[in-house]
């Protein structure tokens, strides 16, 4: 028997829409300026304001030592906040390096969570980006892969409140539907097929790395995400039949403006900090044309219908279930923000939603209700 409803089953977000329609969300880094209050408070306004808009979902990067001028090395306390502060959307993590963490306590703060925003929130889960002082966690290990599926599997047992070995307690509070939304950030093969195999969601990173972060390469970067969803749909498939629903997220950088020229002026100027940065520590080719420097960190700007086809030519984003868009790595503040996200919502998003179901459906696939699980 099947249902639309599916009462009991673990989907990602418990609801029946998931491919049906294309979800989109948006992502900050907490890297507008210095002033950390006032990042935090602001934050929470831009997902305030996200909430008005319609947007499925804010997602916040989470990264130690300040990476990438993310300034947000734990998302706990903020993500309660934002529960407290919105009623519909969605709260995604991206990424929790759960690889550094006790994975019992990530659970209870995350189960505190998840209750506290109503089963709102989304868990972004992977190993962190590559860092030489990683050895400072007491959770440190060198096998990132290993310990990243042995960090997914305590932490899943510790969500449906299981009872310790060896003793009376219980893990509490228990948040088993949080499993059904949980995803892996993660562009090693093995750890994606191991996040079908789990039944858990898979979530894309924006640009490449190493030798992916050049404008030549960035086609060949986004086959390979394309081929790594395939794959891990393939995987999902082939372990959960039609018990279990896929879940795939994109993040992408789209930068609108009034026209591409003057899009990719703003995006130049608005970028040219980062763009310094990143040619010092060898993230980007300072000698390149500021359209290129863009183009290598798979930054794209435009005019709504200049930014949908660009996103459309990417094979990935026909294959996504919810994209998560964003203006990082820019300086511009809170407002200016929140009104490049009204554009995206209100003016490209439109124009890309008919065209990704019909390249959605070239590609195949096609959305799939599950099994009721009574």
């Amino acid at each position: 028997m099947t249902s639309t409803t599916r009462p009991g089953t673990l989907d990602p977000l418990g609801s029946n829409d998931i491919g049906e329609r294309l979800r989109i969300g948006f992502i900050t880094h907490f890297d507008q300026h210095d002033d950390l209050a006032t990042i935090y408070r602001d934050n929470i306004r831009l997902v305030q304001a996200l909430e008005e808009l319609g947007y499925d979902s804010a997602w916040i990067a989470t990264r130690h030592f300040y990476s990438g001028w993310a300034a947000l090395p734990s998302p706990y306390a903020f993500l309660g906040a934002a529960a407290v502060s919105t009623s519909r959307i969605a709260l995604g993590t991206a990424v929790l390096p759960i690889v550094l963490d006790d994975a019992v306590r990530a659970a209870e703060e995350l189960a505190v969570i998840d209750h506290l925003s109503g089963g709102r929130l989304l868990a972004g889960l992977g190993k962190g980006v590559p860092s030489d002082s990683f050895h400072v966690f007491e959770a440190f290990t060198p096998d990132r892969d290993r310990a990243f599926e042995e960090k997914i599997e305590q932490l899943n047992w510790a969500l449906e409140g299981s009872t310790v070995e060896g003793g009376t307690a219980s893990i509490w509070p228990p948040a088993r539907p949080l499993i059904g939304r949980e995803f892996a950030g993660s562009s090693n093969i093995e750890t994606i097929r191991f996040a079908a195999r789990s039944g858990i969601g898979f979530i894309l990173e924006r640009f490449g790395n190493g030798p992916e972060r050049t404008p030549e390469a960035r086609a060949e970067f986004q086959r390979r995400q394309a081929d790594s969803v395939l794959e891990y749909r393939r995987v999902f498939a082939e372990t959960w039949g039609t018990s279990r629903t896929p879940y795939v997220v994109t993040s992408r950088t789209a930068f609108p403006g009034s026209t591409t020229e003057a899009a990719l002026e703003e995006a130049a100027a608005t970028a040219a900090r980062w763009n310094e940065f990143a040619g010092q520590i060898g993230r980007v080719d300072p000698t390149l044309s500021p359209a290129d420097q863009l183009l290598s960190d798979n930054f794209i700007w435009g005019d709504p219908e200049a930014l949908v086809d660009d996103l459309l030519a990417d094979p990935t984003v026909p294959l996504t279930d919810e994209l998560v868009l964003g203006i990082h790595p820019v300086s511009h503040t809170i407002d200016e923000t929140i009104e490049k996200a009204r554009i995206l919502i209100t003016e490209v998003v439109p124009l890309l939603e008919p065209r990704w179901r019909a390249a959605r459906a070239e590609a195949g696939i096609t959305p799939r209700l599950t099994e009721e699980v009574r």
